[in-house]
């Protein structure tokens, strides 16, 4: 998938698109935050898609959400998904940095399936458990007891992730590693280097920068 910005990348996937996005509030205490400074993904895929409906289970948030900004938004368990009083089927399903939360993914999996058409496109971002940075930190005896997330349950590679998207009749369309959330996000944090990106658009520095994350794209098996 070459270089790939997690939040840039799903952004240009659901242009035009009709979009459902799970755990869209991304934490109650942090969205208010992200919409303030403009880094609320949820925004941002409004801005480009051509319809987008939110499902989250943070039900008082919803209602503020609701009233204050006028997202077409609904209560729902990601893990319930047959309990949701919503039909419509969707271009785009974005499950980022949820997975890793559920204590039943494959609940999750079997119900997105009645949103879904014959060509919708399932993203799922998670971290990278094989990533540099973690790595280390294991070398170093660091207990992951203090560097993970208080939330995650559970890691999930590429080969992970793809045998359990088999399981419940998805196959692979491609996947690579995200590194930073935005390429605005990397130019901030390497900012000695804009000059050079700016004329070297696939660097070798890039390709060295560390792999945090997991994006996958999948879709359902039609041949089955």
């Amino acid at each position: 998938m070459g270089e790939i910005f997690r939040k840039d990348e799903i952004i240009k996937i659901c242009r035009n698109k009709n979009v459902l996005h799970l755990g869209f509030i991304q934490h109650s205490y942090l969205y208010n935050e992200l919409i303030q400074s403009g880094k609320w993904l949820h925004e941002k895929i409004n801005k480009v898609s051509k319809k987008l409906v939110g499902f989250d289970f943070l039900k008082e948030e919803i209602k503020i959400i609701k009233k204050k900004y006028n997202y077409e938004c609904y209560y729902a368990d990601v893990t319930k998904l047959e309990y949701v009083d919503y039909d419509e089927k969707f271009d785009v399903i974005i499950c980022g940095e949820l997975i890793e939360h559920l204590d039943n993914p494959g609940l999750m999996l079997n119900g997105i399936k009645r949103f879904m058409h014959r060509d919708s496109l399932l993203i799922i971002t998670t971290p990278n458990p094989w990533s540099k940075k973690r790595l280390s930190l294991i070398r170093k005896g660091i207990p992951e007891s203090e560097w993970l997330n208080k939330e995650h349950i559970c890691w999930f590679s590429y080969q992970t992730l793809k045998q359990l998207l088999e399981r419940y009749n998805y196959v692979e369309v491609k996947y690579g590693y995200y590194h930073y959330e935005t390429i605005e996000d990397f130019k901030f944090f390497k900012i000695d280097f804009l000059n050079k990106l700016k004329k070297i658009k696939d660097s070798i520095f890039l390709k060295d920068i560390n792999k945090n994350g997991l994006f996958f794209i999948a879709k359902l098996d039609n041949e089955k």
